[in-house]
């Protein structure tokens, strides 16, 4: 559970809203624990016949005398000529306790007091036991006893002791009302505490409304906090990690890991306080009824912890490869769907359905056997819990049948109620432990991301002066992170500062690799990329990139305005400055015919927009940069032959003292460079002008003739 903990850090900054929420579950265990309290004087209010105050008199009494004791009535026992009411009988007598040393004999009847008043000889278990737990404490009283089966009474003297906490807090509550004479009078009583236990779930259902509301908004809180960490962490990963396991795993770990670890943090500060706190209030009250029966319960834990480890084992792995088939759905949907117009075109419709069904099944396969987990936890702990708890009632109803241990009926239903309210929070908390399981599953692929390694940084480094006299390869080696071989092979290239050279060659040869060593998006594996004789490698990345413009083949825009896509990267650009950036690059034409002009959103990935309209935004955003350096990755592919050379024509203009480097497949492009790059398996062939190449290098030449749709008189 080490990544699952890891992720409660993101939760410290609103530990003050947790904090109120732990106070609200303590609140709500005593509240639930009072609400259990209530069982046993509602009992005794509403079926057994000595009533709430009975119930306190019989407990005070029992402490002071040190005995356990039951009324009785015996049966055709007379005594001053007279037929012996409800007695109290002594059952049971406490070691050394007062009864005990008086010499009191168990199976003896108390029938009566000799303290002055001749009407106390002879008196009902009722009026005795009121007089007893009204006595004074420590007071010395004289009891009247009588043994089963004789006639003759005896007398001895008590030193009563103090009565104990709980049965004082019972004679407190019994005070709080009137000693009913009737039915009627304990019907208003058992009233006022149906009311009690009314307000006391009210008040624990405000109290759980505040604490599930304060733990989700921290939690949902700390996920967003996580969420722009991880994000942080993305945008700083190289562009290789990308290009060797996609983006949509990525966003797998964004979306449904997160709201799976989010899941479990809820839990944490939820079920898992709330349950506990409810099982300890029910725990605390049935110690004080019986700690023995309640021990005996509780044998049931060690196996069930035994299950729950075994199963939140299982559930961990099933959740992790959940997860996993989660981000090959959400990849085979963004294929198909940012693919639609092939898929159509094409036919392969069905073909398509049968790979997603595939992959749906495989995540399907996995929810079930977490289902079947978390479906056979609850059950199998539920199974322990109630056979333990059967064989405490199976003790406790022959306590009840044989009087023993201080066990009557109305002690016996409580027990079981809280029996009952004991392990119906353990149950719960048995699927709290899947559910941890399954959010320490999601947090590890987070936290996996999280530690990628990043782009390679200079602490503290300085920044690099605006290039102005040369860039340079110097013995450059690129090996992509899962191949076998090189993709560039001792690469020596030297540009001067205000040239524009074209690098040629096959596809696949090492054009695009080449060019990206220069704003860093890869880095090599073995040499020096200089710019003024700096390696870049010793200098902040962003002083490095923001002297670059790219333009790519594959034209990336943005879910936003027109106006916004061109000015994208430079903060609050003056609106004139886009204006003539779009100019330049021809996006006018089209922009002007548009209802919003600059303001009109492109869609999602540019999709209202043409090819050749979305390249020349990307043209426009290069030429409001201002770089120093540009790169253009066959930036023409998508570009009509006319528009094609009235954007020369503005280049031309454009590219004077600055670096241009082209990946070219066009041949007017070609014959626009200074220096001309031939490039082939990852080295440099051949470096020259046109007319020298077409003389010595037969590749450029096979080029010309097939690739730029050149010919060798041109």
């Amino acid at each position: 559970m080490k990544n699952f903990r890891r992720s409660l850090r993101y939760l410290w900054p609103y530990r003050v809203r947790l904090s109120v929420a732990v106070a609200c579950v303590m609140l709500i265990a005593v509240l639930w624990g009072g609400g259990l309290a209530v069982i046993l004087p509602g009992t005794k209010v509403l079926i057994s016949e000595e009533g709430l105050h009975g119930w306190a008199y019989n407990s005070i009494t029992q402490d002071r005398l040190g005995a356990q004791i039951v009324r009785i009535a015996p049966p055709a026992a007379r005594v001053d000529g007279q037929v012996l009411p409800q007695v109290v009988e002594v059952v049971r007598l406490t070691p050394d306790g007062p009864a005990e040393a008086a010499g009191i004999d168990p199976d003896t009847y108390i029938i009566g007091l000799y303290d002055g008043d001749p009407g106390h000889t002879v008196m009902t278990a009722g009026e005795l036991t009121r007089q007893l737990a009204q006595a004074e404490p420590s007071q010395t009283v004289r009891l009247r006893l009588l043994k089963p089966g004789q006639t003759r009474t005896e007398t001895l003297t008590v030193k009563l002791a103090n009565a104990k906490f709980p049965s004082r807090m019972l004679g407190k509550l019994a005070g709080l009302f009137a000693e009913p004479a009737d039915y009627a009078g304990r019907f208003t009583i058992l009233l006022w505490l149906l009311g009690f236990a009314v307000v006391i779930t009210v008040l624990r259902d405000m109290l759980r409304f505040v604490q599930e509301y304060l733990v989700a908004s921290a939690v949902w809180r700390g996920v967003v906090d996580l969420r722009c960490d991880n994000y942080n962490v993305v945008l700083r990963l190289p562009t290789t990690f990308f290009s060797e396991k996609g983006v949509t795993d990525s966003m797998s770990r964004f979306i449904a890991d997160t709201s799976e670890l989010a899941r479990g943090q809820v839990t944490l500060f939820g079920k898992t306080l709330v349950e506990p706190g409810k099982a300890l209030a029910a725990l605390a009250i049935a110690l004080t009824i019986s700690w023995r029966l309640t021990l005996l319960t509780m044998v049931a834990g060690p196996p069930a912890f035994l299950i729950i480890r075994k199963f939140g084992k299982n559930m961990r792995q099933a959740s992790r490869r959940a997860l996993e088939s989660w981000s090959k759905m959400l990849a085979v949907l963004e294929e198909t769907l940012t693919g639609i117009r092939v898929v159509k075109t094409y036919t392969m419709e069905a073909a398509e359905r049968r790979r997603f069904l595939q992959v749906n099944r495989r995540l399907l396969k996995q929810q079930r056997r977490m289902a079947r987990i978390d479906a056979a936890t609850a059950p199998a702990v539920e199974a322990l819990g109630v056979t333990a708890a059967m064989g405490a009632i199976a003790i406790a109803g022959y306590w009840v049948l044989n009087r023993q241990h201080n066990m009557d009926s109305h002690a016996f239903i409580t027990m079981m109620g809280c029996l009952a309210a004991m392990f119906d929070p353990v149950r719960k908390l048995a699927k709290v432990a899947t559910r941890f399981q399954r959010a320490e599953a999601a947090a590890e692929r987070i936290f996996e991301l999280q530690d990628e390694p990043q782009e390679k940084r200079v602490p503290k480094a300085p920044t690099l002066p605006r290039h102005e006299r040369s860039i340079e390869f110097r013995n450059v080696h690129f090996r992509y992170p899962s191949a076998s071989e090189d993709a560039l092979k001792g690469i020596n290239l030297s540009i001067p500062a205000g040239q524009t050279i074209a690098i040629v060659g096959p596809n696949g040869c090492g054009k695009t690799t080449l060019v990206s060593l220069l704003p860093r998006l890869f880095d090599p594996t073995y040499g020096e990329v200089l710019i003024d004789g700096r390696d870049v490698s010793q200098y902040s990345l962003r002083s490095l990139r923001r002297q670059i413009g790219l333009v790519t083949q594959e034209t990336v825009l943005f879910h936003a305005t027109i106006g916004e896509n061109v000015s994208y990267g430079l903060r609050r650009p003056a609106a004139e400055a886009v204006l003539e950036a779009g100019r330049k690059a021809f996006v006018d034409e089209f922009v002007d015919q548009l209802p919003d002009g600059y303001e009109t959103m492109v869609g999602e990935h540019g999709a209202t927009l043409s090819g050749g309209q979305r390249q020349r935004i990307a043209i426009a955003r290069a030429i409001l940069r201002d770089p120093a350096i540009l790169i253009f990755d066959e930036a023409m592919s998508q570009i009509d032959t006319h528009s094609e050379r009235r954007i020369h024509q503005a280049m031309r203009e454009f590219i004077k003292g600055r670096t241009t480097v082209m990946i070219a497949h066009r041949f007017i492009m070609v014959l626009e460079a200074d220096i001309i790059v031939v490039m082939d398996d990852g080295r440099i062939l051949d470096i020259g002008k046109h007319d020298e190449l077409l003389d010595r290098c037969e590749l450029y030449r096979h080029l010309c003739n097939t690739q730029f749709g050149g010919t060798l008189d041109q």
